[in-house]
């Protein structure tokens, strides 16, 4: 665009105001405004209510899983208190609840959990792919590090409609529809060439008419999204809630800007309102679908990794070879560690059978280590290539940032399994070493029992990681808008 001389200035922003206000008494007349309105408060509602079911589905499991886990200590220690007062007798190792062997395989195997952030109900994420939690034991890793959600497969495949879906693939068409003829129509009516012959710069009537709409778009978008999460329960004023808030309106904003500047650029190439809707589709499904697809395509095949099924029965084999090595070592294991007198708590029978098993653990567990590795370095591999191939379509882009800012981004779900794998660790070490010294359980340990708590990293570290994002919207937006200036400045005035 041919920016007007600085005595001008004044004069463009009078007509940039005098054009908005018409489109904004046309756009009253025609009475587009509360049909837009409300078709955007309805998706807007929909998609947050799915957020909110979808949480609280979610929090409905965890509370389960953690009243179940609570019903089992309760036991454990109800026989414990009987065992003391001699109203209760083991009938085998495997109900006593002072054996920790079994206490930390199975009677008091512990939830490991991951809070849901405030904007969780914004973004879905993979949230249905990953349980909010999992349960520990003594027992190795595969026993937990496996335990993906089971969903319907056609859910996952589909996704679902939430805030962040609507925002990453149905607003850019929504801003397309109202956009894609804001200078073709007045070409194709004849009344372009009327406003062009006064001192009107096409430039000008342009940016109004896309500023109107990207205000009718924003200000809606905005005020519902806020309106509807505080009315729905979402704690979005908890915690770093608002920080959150913030960061999402402005890479919403940045998206919006962007799309609005896509249809400014298409427009500036001075075709008829078919040929601007076409190329903006166009771009809509390379830039949504064609794009994110092939990218996906090409990490799996630069990243290939092991089939679910093929991983699980390779983890059998480690475990069942690792039993069987423990039998071959277990009597010479009993003997290089006698098992002291600490009140009888479990006969040398059981003990030997309890070291053996802890032995089997042990080896299967380093094995197993040693599998999933693989596994987890070429997972590990894809998401660092993604990270930088997301920046050829800001659908990936924003999808990914929504899902960061929801805490439910599979970068959370990848340090939330490194914290559950310390914590299993710790867990097994305090039973093995139990066990190993053929110490019983008693109350006391019962209530030292290592406990999961999330640590989640700094609101600074989740902004830092998200600028990119900002950046990889706006210098895109900037160059769009740069090219929509100077092909506006040679915009054909007469129909073709």
């Amino acid at each position: 665009m041919s920016m007007p001389a600085p005595t001008d200035r004044p004069v463009a922003v009078s007509l940039f105001r005098d054009a908005f206000a018409l489109e904004r008494r046309l756009f009253r007349a025609e009475r587009l405004m509360p049909v837009i309105v409300a078709m955007l408060f309805c998706a807007i509602a929909y998609a947050i209510a799915n957020g909110v079911a979808w949480q609280d589905r979610q929090n409905t499991l965890l509370a389960s899983a953690q009243l179940e886990e609570r019903a089992r200590l309760d036991e454990q220690l109800g026989k414990l208190a009987d065992m003391q007062e001699g109203r209760y007798t083991p009938p085998s190792a495997f109900q006593n609840p002072r054996s920790p062997l079994w206490v930390g395989l199975r009677h008091a195997a512990t939830y490991a959990a991951l809070p849901p952030s405030p904007l969780a109900v914004s973004a879905i994420g993979q949230s249905d792919l990953n349980p909010p939690y999992v349960l520990v034991s003594a027992d190795t890793r595969e026993s937990f590090a496996l335990n993906d959600e089971i969903e319907n497969p056609g859910n996952l495949l589909a996704g679902r409609f939430d805030l962040s879906f609507f925002i990453v693939f149905l607003l850019p068409l929504v801003i397309v529809s109202l956009s894609y003829n804001v200078l073709s129509s007045e070409r194709e009516q004849g009344t372009l060439a009327m406003v062009a012959s006064n001192p009107v710069r096409i430039a000008v009537l342009m940016w109004a008419k896309l500023g109107y709409r990207a205000g009718l778009v924003l200000l809606p978008l905005v005020a519902f999204t806020l309106l509807l999460l505080l009315s729905m329960g979402a704690p979005v004023l908890q915690a770093d809630g608002p920080l959150r808030l913030l960061v999402w309106l402005l890479v919403v904003l940045a998206y919006v800007g962007f799309w609005f500047a896509v249809t400014a650029a298409v427009t500036s190439l001075g075709k008829g309102s078919a040929q601007n809707a076409l190329i903006l589709v166009s771009t809509w499904i390379v830039l949504v679908l064609v794009v994110p697809t092939l990218g996906s395509v090409a990490v799996e095949l630069a990243y290939p990794v092991p089939s679910r099924a093929e991983m699980i029965n390779t983890l059998r084999e480690v475990k069942n070879d690792s039993a069987r090595e423990a039998d071959a070592n277990a009597a010479r294991y009993a003997i290089e560690h006698e098992s002291a007198d600490n009140g009888g708590a479990v006969s040398e029978k059981d003990y030997k059978t309890a070291s053996q098993r802890v032995m089997m653990v042990k080896l299967a567990s380093d094995r197993i280590a040693a599998t999933m590795a693989v596994h987890e370095r070429q997972i590990a591999s894809q998401r660092d290539t993604t990270a930088w191939l997301r920046f050829l379509s800001p659908a990936v882009l924003l999808q990914d940032t929504l899902n960061e800012i929801a805490g439910t981004s599979d970068r959370r779900y990848a340090d939330f399994a490194r914290q559950v794998d310390d914590f299993h660790r710790s867990w097994q070490g305090y039973f093995n070493d139990r066990v190993l010294a053929n110490r019983p359980l008693d109350a006391a340990d019962y209530a030292q029992f290592p406990r999961f708590a999330y640590q989640p990293e700094s609101a600074g570290v989740l902004i830092g990681r998200i600028l990119p994002t900002l950046l990889g919207l706006l210098l895109p937006m900037l160059v769009l808008v740069v090219v929509a200036s100077r092909g506006v400045a040679r915009y054909p005035v007469d129909a073709r």
